[in-house]
């Protein structure tokens, strides 16, 4: 199959081709450009998409359908033009309810379908494999060239060293071997267990129809025996009950007696309760009397406790004899006079007299430049004339000076007064003051109001108990005596009570006793010397019914289930086909555990024979790939590698390697299994697949594809310029 040209609508490629040739393609482009996209395009081309695929949130992998959903929103579609058998094909993909699901196939120059190319057989016709063999071979990805197990491709490794045919792989014959062995044999749902379980649950049913039959034979014996037990009991209490008729008749008698006498002692003692009042109002007199006592008890001693008038704030030394509104009023008035002497102002200077010193010192020293002839006197006058000024403001100064000493001692004076450093104090003081008096006052005033209000309380209940007393038929001197005489006549119409409510009970009793002895048949029967105890023989009685009712209900029951759990012959039967079948199952589960033997057995020898081919192979291409530097390599049954340095003994798992030696060896494996499994026109696809290489192993593995490209195409993508560094 040679790919000439893929056009796609797939993830970032919107509407985008990529033109093909036969042979090597060496697609070297930058990152971001579409390479892994167009590799994943041409593998769902081939084998669709896995719509059943879901993310995987451990590792936070999109499936194919969610990861290369068109950016633009559009539907996944694409179609790709090649040559398959000599024919020019062109197979299209189109999205409907599904990505990719909508296939065609048709001949390209003339549009005929080709109907053997279907959606499920595409990729299998095209490429030769299953596209789980594909992706493990010729799709090689950078991150993807490691190797897994896969049953397809173990078929077709298995089928090298076989006939050549390919059936089932051991491993899926293995499965369906532990599928059928897990049917017959596994624990909760196996044939064999399930089987085994109702073979005992019949053997426990069996065992239970037993039990219920010798249930049945001692349930019928012991209910004869009860019957009969119950039957004496009848008898012994027919007779204890003609016993007790007599009893009551004799009883009769006595009780007619005590009705009599009850009834005398009723008529003596309404006779003493003659003209006292009712129970009722004696108990409501009572009742009025305590609580008129305990209302005046509680009013007196509230009164003889209630509170006396608080002490009388003292007043300050500087406020004595002085009420708080009156020393409020003095600390005001001086505070007013402070508050005018701190407004007297200083006197003025003489500015007068300085004024006139100047103007007699000009005068006379003018009188002396002016006249000669008083050039002496002008001076000597206009000097006596400054010193007396000057004296007259001395004096002056002096008395101001001795004023204003005396207004500072007058305005200190004030508050010295008082003991405190300013007026304002002494205003506080003297309103703390004043309203510690009038707290005080207004205290008094309510203790006196609740005085009275007390003494007003006892006076009312005082009159209360005195108008319960005048209630009292009886003259009394105080409480304590109609306390007395109110206790007696209750206890006189108690006892009164007492008696009439025994005497109406007597009645009833004679009324009832004699209603049910009219009933009753005459008897003959003497009361038993001994006498008997009828409480224990109706116990016995009721003990005997209830067992007979008991024993009945349990032969029933055990009837029912005896019939239920069916005839004990064809449990018999049941349990002796159920046990032949098991044995039948044990048998096979044996077979099947020997054919388990065999085909891993078997694997193991297929397995020694086609991995020592590949690995001979691929241990070839290796060592090109290395330059020789690996000379042979081990491929596991879990198609996981070791390899060995050339002259070197130790072998070396892929996974203990650089991650480039490691890729190199999946490399050889891959094109090794390429090249036995795949057709020889099958195209490889690598993905970035040699971005780990060094530039010696790079060339080798180019050479390596180069010669490869002689038989197949190769579709190499990657972002290193290989034909830069070649030139």
């Amino acid at each position: 199959m040679i790919i000439r040209q893929m056009r796609a609508n797939f993830g970032k490629l919107r509407g985008a081709t990529l033109d093909l040739r036969p042979g090597m393609n060496l697609l070297c482009l930058p990152n971001e450009t579409g390479k892994s996209t167009w590799s994943a395009f041409l593998l769902a081309m081939l084998y669709g998409v896995n719509t059943r695929e879901q993310s995987r949130k451990s590792g936070g992998v999109l499936p194919d359908k969610e990861r290369y959903k068109p950016w633009d929103g559009s539907a996944m579609s694409g179609a790709i033009d090649l040559v398959w058998n000599g024919r020019s094909i062109t197979i299209e993909r189109r999205s409907k309810r599904a990505p990719l699901n909508q296939f065609s196939a048709y001949d390209t120059d003339s549009g005929a379908p080709i109907p053997e190319l279907t959606a499920e057989n595409c990729g299998l016709l095209l490429c030769g494999v299953e596209r789980s063999v594909f992706e493990r071979t010729a799709f090689i990805r950078q991150l993807g060239l490691g190797v897994g197990k896969d049953d397809a491709l173990e078929a077709r490794l298995n089928a090298l060293v076989s006939t050549g045919e390919e059936g089932l792989s051991a491993t899926q014959l293995l499965a369906e071997l532990n599928n059928l062995h897990n049917r017959l044999a596994r624990t909760s749902t196996g044939r064999i267990p399930r089987r085994t379980a109702e073979l005992d649950q019949k053997k426990r049913q069996l065992a239970e129809l037993r039990a219920l039959q010798n249930d049945i034979f001692r349930l019928t014996a012991r209910r004869a025996e009860a019957a009969a037990e119950l039957a004496r009991l009848d008898a012994l209490a027919a007779q204890a009950e003609a016993a007790e008729i007599a009893k009551k008749r004799a009883g009769l008698v006595r009780m007619e007696a005590e009705a009599d006498a009850q009834e005398a002692l009723c008529g003596r003692l309404r006779a003493d309760a003659e003209g006292l009042p009712e129970e009722e109002t004696l108990q409501a007199l009572q009742r009025e009397l305590d609580a008129a006592e305990r209302s005046l008890s509680t009013a007196r001693m509230d009164a003889a406790f209630a509170a006396a008038d608080p002490p009388e704030p003292q007043a300050p030394a500087c406020f004595a004899g002085m009420r708080g509104e009156e020393a409020v009023q003095a600390v005001r008035a001086d505070q007013k006079a402070a508050e005018a002497l701190a407004a007297q102002t200083a006197p003025k200077r003489p500015t007068a007299l300085y004024a006139l010193m100047a103007l007699v010192a000009v005068l006379a020293v003018a009188a002396a430049v002016l006249l000669p002839a008083a050039r002496l006197l002008a001076p000597l006058a206009g000097v006596l004339l400054e010193a007396g000024l000057l004296t007259v403001i001395l004096v002056r100064k002096s008395r101001e000076a001795q004023a204003e000493r005396c207004r500072l001692k007058r305005l200190a004076a004030l508050p010295n007064k008082y003991g405190v450093d300013d007026l304002a104090q002494a205003v506080t003081l003297a309103e703390r003051f004043a309203a510690d008096r009038r707290a005080y006052e207004a205290d008094c005033a309510e203790r006196q109001r609740e005085r009275k209000r007390l003494a007003d309380r006892a006076a009312q209940a005082q009159a209360a108990l005195d108008a319960v007393l005048e209630r009292v038929p009886a003259a009394h001197a105080d409480a304590a005596d109609c306390r007395t005489w109110l206790g007696d006549a209750l206890q006189a119409r108690r006892r009164l009570a007492t008696e009439q409510r025994a005497l109406e009970h007597l009645k009833a009793q004679l009324a009832s006793l004699r209603a049910v002895l009219g009933e009753l048949p005459q008897t003959d029967a003497a009361v038993p010397a001994e006498p008997v105890d009828t409480a224990r023989l109706a116990y016995e009685r009721r003990n005997a019914g209830a067992l007979l009712e008991r024993l009945e209900r349990e032969l029933s029951h055990s009837t029912g289930a005896c019939s239920m759990l069916g005839d004990a012959v064809e449990l018999e039967a049941e349990i002796g086909r159920l046990a032949e079948e098991n044995a039948r199952d044990t048998a096979a589960v044996a077979a099947i555990e020997l054919a388990q033997r065999a085909v891993e057995t078997a694997d193991n020898e297929l397995r020694a024979q086609f991995s020592p081919q590949l690995a001979r192979e691929a241990g070839t291409i290796l060592a090109e790939l290395t330059g020789g530097k690996y000379a042979a390599m081990l491929l596991e049954p879990d198609m996981s590698l070791s390899v060995r340095e050339a002259g070197g003994t130790v072998m070396h798992r892929a996974n203990a390697m650089s991650c480039g030696t490691s890729d190199q060896m999946y490399l050889a494996l891959r094109l090794a299994m390429s090249r036995r499994l795949l057709p020889p026109d099958a195209p490889l696809i690598l993905d970035d697949a040699l971005v780990n290489f060094d530039d010696a192993r790079a060339a080798a593995a180019l050479a390596l594809l180069r010669r490869e490209a002689g038989t197949r195409q190769i579709i190499l993508f990657t972002c290193r310029n290989f034909e830069e560094r070649d030139a």
